[in-house]
């Protein structure tokens, strides 16, 4: 009986004096959103008439704000609840200390971006009431312009999910570009997500563009180049990127050793092909008559346009639409359909107020509204 109680309390002894549990491991950093591009200081002028050479005209309507398509962007991610980071050339000029105080003011990360002395970039915006256009001159130099070595010193991968590039200097964006696919490569479990928004069809913006995983393409190229409807602008954009990616391939150095491809197995020659991951999704919005999309493996498909009874504001609805877009995908993990959709419906709600404080009255719960 002895014995048994002595061996009892040793293996108690024991169980009291076990090391502890080792702490659980830490939670993965939070991930946050960066727009890359410029910001400037917008005038914007609303007029009745359309102006003409040598004319005089006053109106009693008019603004001044923060303007830019990389910082309209951030600043819709803002009024919608997402954390976003802003990466640009800023100016240390007394006129542009109150949009650094905006950027502040909302949430807006700009700890990383360079500062210069030379005058911001601004625009002139002229508007005209109950009209879609809108006459616009930007006045932008080397100086505002971002550089890849500023962005490779400013930027730390592993904080992003989502990365957003104004094609301004496409040459400096492509390197930019560049730099976060061999991120992505050699940290495939911590992938970022590229977008670039593009509103012309030259060889180096196609290029650019076409190795990126969305395309969003401003309502002014159909405009620019003549076409008839979102399908023409979307099927243009991916043909050009084609065009320019098979040139770049041919100028680029083939990595050694150099192995040919396989010939084709006979057992697949009949078969469907599977789609090309490479091709990123080209998205076109026009408020008037919709958006467009094009997938990867060149399925089209189009959302209808939600059209307001009044147009009070048609400044950066591009930028909103690109922005809802993103956060209803990055945010909510919709459907590219839905995400699409809830675009347009946002855009078409900027068109009704001045500003961006409007889009406050989109719904945050996407799920409840289209899941349900």
């Amino acid at each position: 009986m002895k014995k048994q109680i002595v061996k009892e309390f040793i293996t108690v002894k024991k169980v009291l004096h076990l090391p502890p549990e080792p702490p659980p491991p830490p939670p993965p950093p939070k991930r946050h959103v960066l727009a890359v591009g410029s910001c400037t200081l917008d005038m914007i002028t609303i007029v009745d008439l359309p102006l003409y050479p040598g004319q005089v005209q006053r109106t009693t309507e008019g603004s001044w704000r923060r303007g830019g398509p990389a910082a309209n962007i951030c600043t819709v991610w803002r009024r919608l609840g997402l954390e976003c980071e802003f990466l640009g050339v800023l100016s240390r000029v007394r006129a542009f200390e109150s949009l650094l105080n905006g950027f502040q003011s909302q949430g807006i990360d700009i700890s990383h971006c360079p500062l210069t002395n030379h005058r911001p970039a601004h625009r002139s915006i002229i508007v005209q009431r109950n009209v879609d256009t809108r006459t616009l001159l930007e006045f932008a130099n080397a100086n505002q312009e971002l550089t890849y070595q500023q962005f490779v010193g400013a930027v730390d991968y592993q904080k992003y999910s989502w990365i957003h590039f104004e094609c301004r200097n496409p040459v400096e964006m492509l390197r930019m570009v560049l730099a976060v696919i061999q991120f992505n490569e050699r940290c495939p479990e911590s992938r970022i997500t590229l977008s670039v928004d593009l509103d012309n069809l030259r060889p180096a913006t196609m290029l650019m563009a076409s190795m990126v995983d969305y395309v969003f393409a401003r309502k002014t190229m159909m405009r620019t180049y003549c076409f008839m409807n979102g399908r023409e602008v979307v099927w243009a954009i991916r043909n050009e990127m084609r065009r320019a990616r098979t040139q770049w391939e041919k100028t680029q150095p083939k990595k050694m050793p150099y192995l040919p491809p396989d010939p084709p197995d006979e057992h697949s020659i009949g078969s469907c092909p599977g789609p090309l991951n490479n091709q990123p999704v080209v998205i076109y919005n026009n408020y008037m008559e919709g958006a467009s999309c094009l997938m990867a493996d060149d399925t089209y498909f189009k959302v209808g346009s939600q059209i307001p009874p009044k147009f009070v504001d048609v400044v950066a609805v591009n930028d909103t639409f690109s922005a809802a877009v993103i956060y209803a995908l990055i945010k909510v993990k919709m459907r590219l359909r839905d995400a699409i959709e809830y675009g347009t419906r946002a855009s078409s709600l900027k068109l009704t107020g001045n500003g961006f404080d409007v889009l406050r009255c989109m719904p945050k719960d996407l799920i409840g509204c289209y899941y349900t």
